[in-house]
């Protein structure tokens, strides 16, 4: 048995953080591969080490993630595979060795491919690849080699077998996986124990998961990843430190709490994780708080059950003269009203449901609970089934109410995006909803991903222009029936940005704001001072999302960025557990507040899951007294 197999065996290890992470903090970067920076400055790279070190750590891994040949010859540098990989573990070596205890240096290896790669390479090539950076990592002196944020089980099983061609070292493996409507699984649709199942016949010295999934998601997969492994085989844990935003240009951030992350760290060991430390966004402060809290003792691993949508529930469609609702209308009612009644909208789009049923399901729930108008958000799934435009459209369609829809331009040019509005003329949706929107995530997909030709306010430009009759070219065409809303972050972390974009995005031409899910009214005051103070009065609906739980409270409060979740709330959820109960309280209580105060002009309500939920939570919002808004609240 190795000294590093054998210090698994006598206890949990706490591996590092993020590189990455750490040495954008600092300015430094590479222009191509990141693993460059290990030739270019190799004195911080180091240095990065030797605080994670400080930090508690007991392995810290080269800084080489995709530093195979395939992934450096797209940046010129196929020929430096070795001269990387050979100096990335010199330098972690020689930070461990500066420690003045037992640590140990584990060599990362990637994927040989990325995935955003074009074409397909032959599997003889991969492996090639792989073995070639293992074996000059070995070279370099690390005492363990780690395959990690693999998409799929048999390319992960596929590696550790090119591992072991190349070094007679122990090899750790990780698999990514991402949350599809509350089940965690590899871009195959894989469980966690099927990666048990197929990776642990090849019994790695550990096996587990990094990347992708926040603290919270990762528990789960811990623990039945140690439920499924062979006899023996540790398991292993490096979440993210939340998810990850863009902001404003084009980095990353990830929430970074690192004490909700130390709390993870202790609960993944209670769980039987056997080496844990963190991935994208964790920094050494993570790996200190994680120190301390494993240095405290065992703790009991308590269960924590992140909310589930529910089952899939599939309605017979109505046929168009079985339509129900209030009829068409409600948005350019209350937009046009010198004095609106509060707007009350259901968010029909959820996970749970793979066809258009059962959002049809949910629609007609919250209609007849007392919704006056409908709104199918962006999709939020990696893999959406049904995009948001096909669910306005069929419930534009099936039922006699307004259905708004979220629309994105992440993704889509100008005119791209021109002809997507077009359609949605041509099929009556005409209420939208601009945002920027965040790519999906997933291992190293890089959320900035995307074309970013438009963002949300040349998205409302575009709309308004349409409104008026303008295309993107400037050319006339018949004007088009748009009522333009966009979003409003009151938990922003810089809200004086936050308010200067939504000036912007009214002077476009957008007519509402609709908010984040909001738990709280204080920044949401703010918000509507900062903007009316500047002369900007649009008509606000106020989302909220009832709380299903603690595990969810606890997921919003440390891993979400820009959502505020008070101790204060935390504490009264906390002591009820998973009861849903407390939510809807908190719920109805910021929707009586924010309507008395005259803050908001209606609410949108968000609860995923079986039609029977959302129509609950429209009921209970229905009936809280609030008096209708009044002055003008237009531009």
């Amino acid at each position: 048995m190795t000294g590093f197999a054998a210090a698994l065996a006598a206890g949990t290890l706490l591996g590092d953080g993020a590189m990455g992470t750490l040495a954008q903090a600092t300015g430094a970067r590479a222009d191509g591969a990141a693993s460059e920076l290990v030739l270019l400055a190799p004195e911080l790279v180091g240095a990065l080490h030797r605080r994670y070190l400080d930090a508690g750590a007991d392995v810290v891994q080269t800084h080489t993630y995709g530093a195979g040949r395939l992934r450096l010859a797209r940046h010129g540098l196929a020929r430096q595979v070795h001269e990387i990989n050979v100096t990335a573990a010199r330098l972690a070596r020689e930070a461990c060795e500066d420690a003045g205890r037992q640590a140990f240096v584990a060599g990362s290896v990637s994927p040989a491919t990325s995935p955003r790669a074009p074409g397909s390479v032959e599997s003889a090539a991969v492996r090639a690849a792989i073995r070639e950076q293992a074996a000059a990592l070995a070279e370099g002196g690390v005492d363990v080699l780690v395959c990690e944020t693999f998409a799929h089980a048999e390319e992960l099983a596929e590696a550790v077998e090119a591992v072991r061609e190349a070094a007679d070292l122990p090899v750790v493996a990780q698999a990514t996986f991402v949350d599809e409507d509350g089940e965690p699984v590899t871009t195959l649709g894989e469980t966690p124990e099927d990666v048990a199942r197929i990776v642990g016949a090849l019994r790695p010295v550990a096996l587990g998961s990094n990347c992708t999934l926040g603290p919270q998601g990762l528990l789960a997969v811990v623990r039945r990843m140690a439920a499924a492994v062979p006899d023996g085989t540790p398991v292993t844990a490096l979440p993210n430190a939340g998810l990850p935003h863009v902001v404003s240009d084009r980095r990353v951030r990830f929430a970074a709490d690192a004490a909700h992350f130390g709390r993870y760290a202790a609960r993944y060991a209670a769980a039987g994780a056997r080496l844990v430390g963190g991935c994208c966004g964790t920094t050494p402060a993570h790996v200190a708080a994680a120190a301390a809290v494993l240095a405290e003792g065992p703790v009991v691993d308590e269960p924590v059950v992140p909310p589930t949508a529910g089952p899939r529930v599939v309605r017979d469609r109505p046929m168009p003269d079985d339509r129900v609702g209030p009829g068409r209308g409600a948005f350019a009612r209350w937009l046009d009203a010198p004095a609106p009644r509060p707007l009350l909208v259901a968010e029909v789009t959820g996970p749970g449901s793979d066809d258009l049923d059962g959002h049809l399901a949910r629609a007609r729930a919250a209609l007849g609970a007392g919704a006056e108008a409908l709104w199918a958000g962006r999709e939020r799934a990696r893999r959406p089934r049904i995009t948001a435009a096909g669910i306005a459209a069929g419930v534009h369609e099936t039922v006699d109410a307004d259905v708004a829809l979220t629309v994105t331009s992440w993704n889509a040019s100008r005119m791209a995006l021109q002809a997507d509005l077009l359609g949605l003329d041509a099929l009556g949706v005409h209420t939208v909803v601009c945002e920027t929107g965040n790519p999906p995530v997933h291992a190293d997909r890089p959320v900035r991903d995307g074309v970013w030709e438009v963002d949300a306010v040349g998205l409302v430009g575009l709309a308004a222009s349409m409104a008026a009759g303008v295309d993107a070219d400037g050319d006339r065409l018949a004007p088009v029936p748009f009522r333009v809303g966009v979003r409003v972050t009151p938990g922003a972390e810089d809200l004086e940005r936050e308010l200067s974009r939504v000036r912007l995005k009214v002077e476009a031409g957008a007519e509402f704001l609709v908010t984040r899910p909001v738990y709280e009214l204080g920044r949401l005051r703010r918000v509507v001072a900062g903007l009316a103070a500047t002369g900007v009065r649009v008509p606000v609906l106020l989302t909220l999302a009832p709380l299903t739980g603690y595990a969810e409270a606890e997921h919003l409060a440390h891993e979400v960025p820009d959502v505020v979740v008070p101790d204060e709330v935390l504490a009264r959820v906390r002591t009820t557990g998973e009861d849903p109960a407390p939510g809807l309280e908190l719920a109805a209580e910021l929707a009586g507040e924010a309507l008395r105060d005259g803050l908001v002009a209606g609410l949108v309500v968000r609860r995923p899951g079986p039609p029977g939920l959302l129509a609950d939570a429209v009921a209970r919002l229905r009936a809280v007294p609030g008096r209708p808004v009044v002055g003008t609240l237009r531009r």
